[in-house]
């Protein structure tokens, strides 16, 4: 697998494990997509890294 130039989307990515993954992706020069339930916290992790791309959304299912 190459570790650069790919289009990484990360479910649950505006913070911890999922954040720090996104990080990584990102030095290593890759695209990242990161989705998450909370619109503040997305706009936050954007001002930090603007190079990021969010999406807000909640994955849930009532089964």
């Amino acid at each position: 697998m190459h570790l650069t130039g790919n289009t990484v989307l990360i479910s649950g990515g505006a913070s911890g494990i999922g954040f720090a993954l996104a990080k990584g992706f990102l030095r290593n020069g890759n695209k990242v997509i990161i989705c998450g339930r909370r619109p503040e916290k997305l706009m936050e992790d954007k001002e930090k890294f603007p190079e990021l791309h969010t999406i807000v959304c909640d994955i849930w299912s009532a089964s």
